[in-house]
């Protein structure tokens, strides 16, 4: 698990289970990339810089990844920096749930922008600059297979990413990359701290390893993906969930 050396891009990495990629590949020898979106009260931008000076990253970028054309640039900075790029995580997502009889056409299409235009601005720009031998992982979810109630559009975009994981192993073999997705039950991050106690601990009762995930169950698999140790792996899907789903 040494990475000296290997720049590795991650998107929506100022908090969360994308900080906790940053800060593993980090200790791990990387040049790191850290991206932010800019929200109203600057938190985003604040505590990415935050990491970014923890773990000395080669550079932070703010960017909103479905915009197409400023992805493109960010890329194109990464090259001329940082001479390419080695592993590129595709993480950043939002929720925005409701049921389908409340759920807007905004509400849909701001996820689906998000979750899966996102991956597929980033998988084809860095397309571009990945190095022969590379790696591409996307965060996908449990509930693009199982469909939770109230998550049309979050469930049909990572359902979708998953799709895309599997055409871009195809496309991008040719040139040594390899491109899986990792499917994180239900990990201890922010937006799962917002649950109710009462409703966190029916999900767990289903949860055959008895507790919820932790963001280093999420990192362990992408080392994992992006090591070595995962040369004739592609086009997969791990399920990081303590067998809520097998």
């Amino acid at each position: 698990m040494d990475f000296t050396n290997k720049v590795v891009f991650v998107t929506g990495s100022s908090r969360g289970i994308g900080a906790g990629l940053i800060r593993a590949f980090a200790v791990r020898g990387a040049q790191c990339v850290v991206n932010y979106v800019a929200d109203t009260d600057g938190r985003n931008r604040s505590d990415a810089q935050a990491l970014a000076e923890e773990v000395n990253a080669a550079m932070t970028v703010e960017a909103h990844v479905g915009d197409h054309a400023r992805i493109g640039e960010v890329m194109r900075e990464i090259a001329a920096r940082l001479g390419g790029l080695d592993i590129l995580i595709n993480n950043a997502g939002i929720l925005r749930d409701k049921t389908l009889k409340k759920m807007s056409a905004e509400d849909f299409n701001e996820v689906v922008q998000v979750n899966l235009t996102g991956t597929f601005n980033t998988t084809q720009q860095g397309g571009a600059i990945l190095r022969s031998g590379g790696r591409i992982v996307n965060i996908a979810s449990v509930a693009g297979f199982v469909g939770f109630y109230g998550q049309a559009n979050y469930a049909a975009s990572k359902a979708a990413v998953v799709a895309l994981t599997k055409v871009a192993a195809r496309e991008f073999a040719k040139q040594q990359i390899t491109v899986n997705a990792i499917a994180p039950g239900f990990i201890q991050t922010e937006i799962l701290k917002e649950m109710p106690t009462a409703v966190a601990e029916r999900f767990i009762e289903q949860i055959p390893l008895g507790r919820l995930g932790r963001i280093e169950d999420v990192v362990n698999a992408a080392l994992f993906l992006c090591s070595p140790l995962s040369d004739y792996i592609t086009g997969q899907v791990i399920h990081v969930n303590g067998g809520f789903y097998m």
